[in-house]
């Protein structure tokens, strides 16, 4: 069984480690590499620490369900809701590897830049791009790793479209901030949109962060239909008109479809095309 590093040794490399999170952390590696389910007293062997200590973090994480108590025994095993988030995890990672064939598709289909992004929070992170280059027509593209805040353009719409009400609320507490004169910043305004983006599903901007630059956005989703990101046509206004085109629209929904279904989504299952 893999115990992990010692926690006087992480300590020793990091002052900034907290102690209770090392704890628990190691009790779910503790956790996930046994075959079977473990006692306290063994997890408190294992990990050298009081058996009192051990009990109160395993409360904690069974009431968060990462961890589950089996019926009857002082046993416990790592609970669904960790498997939940760690498939999630795993969707993300590999999102890319399954969207790319999608998104060269659409590139050449509408012949723009292709961008993907993924929720972190209530905002849009960039984690790939792939470029339409012709002659004659300047190069735009997302830059991997730009971060799109909360309610902002297409993408930062469409994160708090699918986000908590709790996260909503805090992004529109306030106006937003205005990059360009184009950006919406009213609440009101930016929530109309958002109702939008649930019922339609996509979004598009245009100037609102960078003067000269459009875009038309639709969700990705996985299996239990949540969130898995963004994909997107980004490039000049003087080929992505406000509002863009039906095909153009239709194109990015069609993509966004497709990448969601290899995710097992249902998400667009009966939507119909934007009419021309």
């Amino acid at each position: 069984m893999s115990r992990g590093p010692p926690e006087a040794k992480l300590e020793a490399n990091n002052k900034y480690n907290v102690r209770s999170v090392v704890v628990a952390w190691r009790l779910l590696e503790a956790l996930a590499s046994s075959v079977v389910p473990m006692r306290i007293s063994e997890l408190a062997k294992a990990l050298g620490e009081p058996k009192a200590k051990v009990h109160r973090h395993l409360a904690t994480m069974r009431y968060l369900g990462v961890v589950e108590q089996v019926r009857g025994y002082d046993k416990y095993k790592v609970g669904l809701k960790l498997y939940q988030v760690g498939q999630l995890a795993y969707e993300r990672f590999d999102l890319m590897t399954v969207a790319e064939p999608h998104m060269a598709r659409l590139r050449d289909e509408v012949r723009q830049s292709v961008a993907l992004a993924i929720p972190i929070g209530a905002e849009a992170l960039f984690v790939g791009n792939l470029d339409y280059i012709a002659a004659g027509q300047p190069k735009i593209s997302a830059v991997t790793g730009t971060v799109i805040p909360a309610g902002h353009a297409a993408h930062g719409r469409i994160i708090l479209a699918f986000a908590k009400d709790k996260q909503q609320d805090t992004a529109l507490a306030n106006p937003l901030r205005a990059y360009t004169k184009h950006t919406i910043t009213k609440p009101r305004l930016v929530r109309q949109r958002l109702k939008q983006i649930v019922e339609r599903l996509y979004d598009y901007s245009s100037e609102e962060l960078t003067l000269g630059i459009a875009s038309v956005a639709a969700p990705v989703f996985g299996a239990q239909d949540q969130l898995l990101g963004i994909v997107s046509i980004i490039g000049s206004v003087q080929f992505i008109a406000n509002p863009p085109s039906a095909a153009q629209i239709n194109h990015v929904r069609s993509c966004a479809k497709a990448i969601s279904r290899e995710f097992s989504s249902t998400a667009y299952d009966g939507s119909a095309k934007v009419p021309k």
